[in-house]
């Protein structure tokens, strides 16, 4: 029905909310002009104002005489359920959760019964900007994800959304930049920071595109027989097989590949057994690196090293190689910043890894010979020390790891990392 404008009764003074809005209420009056009114206001059978004030203003604006309306007592399930939106916005008794599960429930009921009907459409129906009831939409998308339902604010809720959704465009590009290097491999995962692949680094290696790696950080493992040295035999749940020979064999293949894929003047830091230096120095040379003879120390501070106390020295260092891969009259890359040759820093809990090393220590060798964006590559990556570390400094990672267990653990590691990232941006 019609009603005379005159007829009208409202009272701004008791609304709780008195600006209608001017931007968007000439957007309303716009929208009377090119499609006419398509919702009717609601009044009672005193023709007392319930639901509609703005749609009212827009018809006086326009000097209207008269108005569609319908008696609250007359509406459907569809138009109470507005009704009820448009009321209890306006009084700011909905929660952002509740007025976006109510805007998503008018859109569908009202898709489901017009057809061919769009974001907009909802928005001129309630009275309400196109971003709103677009965002609205895209948060009651996500109600079922916690991270986004328990953010205490709209704003705070419409930030962990769009970071989750960058998030998938940015493993996406991660992927595809590891694609770009020549890896097909089925065995990749990507994050935000790069992509860690469950194989063979051998098999990832020979893939690789040349000269493609800008700094290369690695604890390879050292064929000592971890499963039955006395000092881990409690502790060492044997994974892989940590033979000597078969050690040995893995590393003659994997150096010269590591060569092939650094780009030349970089730089490569791998752990090393002391007792094995000379073998470790030839088969690196032996590759083409130029090795520094002299190598670097990790002191353990801050504990006694496990070992059976009755028949050696208590290990309280590990030895590093730094190494490059010459240039063009055998330059290498200048490092941005000095580091000591020898460092003191405690071990990292056993969680990841059980011989995981400080990211402090790995984050002063990747600041200090590779720049930010740049890639950053483990092939025997463990519990993901050196891509955590990287992560942290803005560099790109590819990591390799073959065991199941460990690469589960370091794929845990960098995505809480993801998180805790996240959590950082996503302030209120």
């Amino acid at each position: 029905m019609e009603i005379l404008l005159s007829e009208i009764k409202f009272d701004d003074t008791t609304r709780v909310r008195t600006d209608l809005g001017e931007e968007s209420l000439l957007e309303l009056i716009e929208s009377f002009k090119n499609v006419g009114q398509i919702t009717p206001i609601v009044v009672d059978r005193t023709h007392r104002l319930i639901a509609g004030r703005r749609r009212l203003e827009a018809a006086r604006r326009l000097s209207w005489s008269a108005i569609r309306a319908e008696y609250f007592e007359d509406l459907d399930p569809l138009t109470q359920k507005i009704v009820e939106f448009d009321e209890n916005s306006k009084r700011l008794q909905l929660t952002w959760q509740e007025a976006a599960r109510a805007i998503k429930e008018i859109h569908e009921l009202k898709k489901a019964t017009e057809g061919n009907w769009s974001a907009s459409d909802t928005a001129r129906t309630l009275g309400i900007s196109i971003g709103k009831v677009s965002e609205d939409l895209l948060l009651a998308s996500a109600l079922d994800n916690t991270r986004v339902v328990d953010r205490p604010s709209r704003r705070g809720a419409l930030t962990t959304v769009k970071r989750e959704r960058e998030l998938i465009l940015v493993r996406e590009l991660a992927r595809r930049r590891a694609v770009d290097l020549g890896v097909t491999s089925d065995h990749l995962v990507a994050t935000t920071g790069g992509v860690i692949y469950n194989a063979s680094c051998l098999d990832i290696l020979r893939e690789m595109s040349e000269n493609s790696v800008d700094l290369v950080v690695t604890d390879p493992p050292w064929g000592i027989n971890f499963d039955k040295a006395s000092q881990w035999t409690t502790h060492w749940i044997g994974s892989y097989d940590d033979r000597e020979e078969t050690v040995r064999a893995t590393l003659t293949c994997a150096f010269p590949l590591l060569y092939r894929v650094l780009k030349p003047t970089c730089h490569l830091y791998t752990f090393f057994p002391i007792q094995e230096a000379q073998w470790w120095v030839s088969l690196m040379t032996e590759a083409g690196f130029i090795v520094r003879q002299r190598p670097l120390i990790w002191f353990k501070t801050g504990q006694i090293g496990i070992t059976d106390t009755y028949s050696s020295f208590l290990p309280v260092y590990e030895s590093i190689l730094w190494a490059f891969k010459p240039g063009a009259n055998d330059i290498r890359r200048l490092f941005s910043r000095a580091v000591p040759e020898a460092q003191g820093w405690p071990r990292e809990p056993t969680i990841w890894h059980e011989n995981s090393k400080p990211t402090e220590m790995l984050g002063k060798w990747i600041e200090s010979s590779s720049e930010v964006n740049e890639i950053v590559l483990d092939p025997f990556s463990g519990g993901g020390s050196t891509l955590a570390a990287a992560f942290g400094l803005g560099r790109y990672y590819i990591g390799c790891e073959q065991d199941a267990v460990h690469y589960t653990k370091s794929l845990e590691r960098l995505r809480s990392l993801e998180e805790r990232k996240d959590e950082e941006v996503e302030e209120d």
